[in-house]
């Protein structure tokens, strides 16, 4: 039987499922997530931390319309599956495969590309003052995680 996981192609597709099927899809997610790190490597704890996280924000949000800015980026993996790449999520860390962290030039949802941690709040700013003075009306959201507060920069 095919899980509820095949049927996600972009964050529309989040937003149309109940909170149970949303459960549902966690579930499956975080599978995915735990047999992909065991054959790749890859940071794990991260990862399943955020899944719900991920899911909410994909059920709130428009990306790539809506800016979601993630500190460091070594906790997206949810989202890259949910963002049209879990077909290649298998490629994960691997020799032309998909990258452990965000890349612009990898995905249209990937608004920033991190490695340090304490950039988001930075740069969602200087996003947001953009979109302003474009008069524009998507949303910025950035998203931190314990190590980012501490950073000079956020």
């Amino acid at each position: 039987m095919a899980g509820l996981l095949e049927s996600i192609r972009s964050p529309s597709d989040v937003r149309a499922l109940s909170f149970q099927q949303m459960e549902s899809l966690a579930s499956e997610v975080r599978k995915l997530i735990l047999e992909t790190v065991a054959a790749n490597g890859g940071h794990l704890a991260p990862n399943l931390g955020v899944v719900e996280l991920t899911i909410a924000v994909l059920a709130v949000f428009d990306p790539p319309r809506d800016r979601i800015v993630w500190d460091v980026s070594h906790q997206t993996y949810a989202y890259k599956i949910l963002t049209d790449r879990r077909d290649r999520f298998h490629t994960l860390r691997q020799r032309n495969g998909i990258s452990g962290f965000l890349r612009r030039d990898e995905s249209p949802y990937d608004a920033f590309g991190a490695g340090h941690s304490g950039t988001a709040l930075s740069a969602a700013l200087g996003m947001a003052v953009a979109r302003d003075r474009r008069s524009s009306d998507e949303h910025v959201v950035a998203i931190l995680g314990d190590g980012s507060a501490g950073c000079g920069i956020s």
